[in-house]
């Protein structure tokens, strides 16, 4: 089905207890800042509207992430606080399933290294090493793209072919990203999908599949909601499979902005991909 719910950015701060915001594609890009974000945030943070950036970014810490953000141009002032990545999710993880030790393999720069050590994790380089217990796959850059995807492909084939466990976290499920207004590329969720095919090839009958902790899975709208303590919230975000999909499924209202990566032009969406409103932009 199709919507042609419109709302404005007003609108939604007027109706919602909480607004949970995306921050790639709805407030910033790769080389700077939508018009209105900044505006927005302001607005926000006077009023003391409660709000959170969700974001699936797993490359850095949220202080790094605010730094990062207004570095691209947010000049309203952004709490680490406020900021809730799926690189934070690895913690709870690594707790649930008695990770604290772990050796991990990390695609990903620092920042993503940096939340498996928070979460008790060992690093290693699947170059120098087959003893892994867990595969993080974080970011797309950081790391010699080709040669540690082909390291990390052939260490999980020898595991697996001595029969041995090891754990496959993908905290940012997203496909492709926004650099800008016109390019594009492709993320962590592309990875792990060149991995799980390499292992479907030579594993026909097993299921090695990657746990996805990111929108739109329910552990990061957990945390939001832990932090609101409402389901009257909103979730702000310019993908259908990621943004849209993970609120409908978590059972919160969802606002599709057009300044991000989706277009729809009047085309059929599937009832789990349907926004509950879409709008033009943060303008107020």
């Amino acid at each position: 089905m199709t919507t042609e719910t419109k709302i404005t950015a007003t609108e939604l701060i007027e109706r919602y207890d909480a607004l949970l915001i995306d921050a790639y594609g709805v407030l910033v890009h790769q080389k700077g800042a939508f018009p209105h974000a900044s505006a927005f945030i302001q607005h926000l943070n006077d009023t003391k509207k409660p709000y959170f950036i969700v974001t699936n970014d797993a490359s850095k810490l949220p202080e790094k992430a605010a730094a990062s953000y207004m570095g691209r141009g947010i000049t309203a002032q952004l709490s680490p606080e406020r900021i809730i990545t799926s690189g934070s999710l690895l913690i709870p993880y690594f707790k649930e399933h008695g990770l604290q030790g772990a050796r991990c393999v990390v695609l990903g720069p620092e920042g993503s290294q940096d939340y498996v050590r928070l979460a008790g994790g060992e690093i290693v380089s699947p170059h120098e090493t087959d003893d892994i217990d867990v595969v993080a796959v974080c970011d797309d850059a950081g790391f010699p793209f080709l040669e540690t995807v082909e390291a990390t492909m052939s260490v999980l084939f020898r595991r697996f072919d001595a029969g041995k466990h090891t754990h496959l976290l993908l905290p940012n499920p997203d496909l492709i990203y926004q650099k800008n207004e016109t390019n594009f590329g492709f993320t962590s969720g592309s990875i792990s999908l060149l991995l799980e095919h390499a292992l479907q090839l030579r594993y026909l009958h097993e299921d090695h599949s990657f746990t996805r902790l990111g929108k739109p899975h329910t552990p990061i709208f957990e945390q939001a909601f832990q932090r609101t303590q409402t389901r009257n919230m909103v979730m702000i975000g310019d993908q259908l499979r990621t943004d849209i999909a993970g609120a409908n499924a978590f059972g919160i209202d969802s606002a599709l902005i057009s300044t991000g990566l989706v277009v729809l032009q009047g085309q059929e969406l599937p009832d789990a991909w349907q926004p509950t409103y879409l709008f033009d932009s943060l303008a107020l």
